[in-house]
């Protein structure tokens, strides 16, 4: 079966030839033989079944076919610059407003990173960055692309997966030591625990293992629908709380906090990068999202 790149050389060497109008100055400018020239356009004549050129031993001039196909091929010929120079203007002429929604957690943890090293890469991009719990309508809002935790997703949007959110169960040093460690989860009924009101039914924990699930009513004494705040609470309290991995490593690593129940799983949650489905994606969207979903890659958030 016949393949266009062929063609594509032989349309360049008729280009050379028709525009050097000379067999010797176009294999000059090709850096190839007059010989190599002269087949090449002969295998382009056949191809096409039609002649291109008038050969005289004084002249060389494009038939009436000959004529029309150059304009194709000198079009061809400028469309690969122009993608050339795309291509290598790329970095330079993303430009622009992106506006992104993000969990507010999640935002103040690992968006300053992320955002500087967008911005390194791509400086004439400009991003419009908004923290919330709140769930907003992308294509309503006329915002770009949003990060999200979620098990369901709207079908109205393009989703790539980044990652998969862990939630740990943990008490302070002083929390253990007055409660003790809880065992079982059914034990969480009776200590004081935090609850997140921004999850409908978080006051119900559910925990797996071994195939075996278990829904304990933790005795919560506050609900609160800031992650960071339940923290410090836990940090400073005699609870419990259960929330993000990403959130409490480090305070965990420290020994501030103590996860318990760690040999119990709790159901994760995928994290996505979500984008309204319009074709073509503007460039500067394809950028972001590009660049997000890379950087997940490179496992740049490890506490996931």
């Amino acid at each position: 079966m016949e393949t266009i790149e062929p063609r594509f050389e032989w349309a360049m060497a008729f280009l050379a030839v028709a525009e050097c109008g000379s067999f010797t100055r176009a294999a000059e400018q090709m850096g190839c033989s007059k010989a190599y020239v002269s087949k090449q356009v002969a295998a382009l004549e056949r191809a096409l079944g039609a002649k291109l050129l008038h050969r005289t031993t004084r002249r060389l001039q494009a038939t009436e076919t000959g004529a029309m196909y150059l304009e194709y091929c000198q079009r061809l010929r400028e469309t690969l610059s122009e993608a050339e120079r795309a291509v290598s203007n790329l970095r330079t002429e993303v430009r622009g407003r992106v506006r992104m929604s993000v969990p507010t957690t999640f935002g103040m943890e690992f968006m300053a990173e992320l955002l500087l090293a967008l911005r390194q890469a791509y400086p004439e991009l400009e991003v419009e960055l908004d923290l919330s719990t709140q769930q907003h309508d992308l294509v309503a809002e006329g915002i770009d692309l949003a990060v999200r935790f979620t098990r369901s997703l709207d079908s109205r949007l393009i989703a790539k997966p980044l990652a998969v959110l862990h939630d740990w169960v943990l008490g302070s040093p002083a929390a253990l030591r007055r409660h003790g460690t809880p065992r079982h989860p059914r034990d969480l009924a009776q200590l004081p625990c935090l609850s997140n009101s921004h999850f409908k039914g978080d006051e119900q924990w559910l925990f797996m293992r071994d195939g075996e699930q278990e829904v304990v009513d933790v005795r919560h004494w506050l609900r609160v629908n800031n992650y960071p705040l339940m923290k410090r609470l836990t940090l400073l309290g005699d609870g419990f709380a259960k929330l993000p991995a990403f959130l409490v490593q480090r305070e965990v690593a420290a020994g501030e906090l103590v996860r318990v129940l760690a040999e119990h799983e709790l159901p994760s949650t995928p994290v996505y990068l979500v984008f309204p489905d319009q074709r073509p994606l503007p460039r500067k969207v394809r950028v972001a999202v590009d660049f997000v979903a890379e950087w997940f890659r490179q496992g740049r958030c490890e506490a996931f």
